[in-house]
């Protein structure tokens, strides 16, 4: 404990002697690498949310562009129909 009180004793003397009690907290604000750091971040994250509304805005305009879905039966049966008269036709000319 006496490591402790003599610690506490020396930062209060430095603290009336250069009139500055404030603690020390250089370490929080970011340095060099850190900025650099979060600039790319920032960088990448503008792209990806650009991207993102990009892509949900052209999903919306195809969505709205879609033709509407038919009825697989209904189309198959149409399917059959064209296939039999082409076929019927073809051997008529022969």
């Amino acid at each position: 404990m006496e490591t402790i009180r003599n610690w506490f004793q020396d930062w209060s003397d430095a603290c009336e002697y250069a009139n500055e009690c404030a603690p020390d907290l250089s370490f929080l604000i970011p340095t060099e690498p850190f900025i650099s750091l979060f600039a790319i971040t920032a960088a990448c994250f503008a792209c990806w949310a650009l991207t993102e509304s990009r892509i949900r805005i052209f999903e919306r305009a195809r969505a709205a562009s879609r033709v509407p879905k038919v009825n697989s039966s209904a189309l198959k049966t149409l399917l059959l129909r064209m296939k039999s008269s082409f076929w019927t036709e073809k051997n008529l000319a022969a």
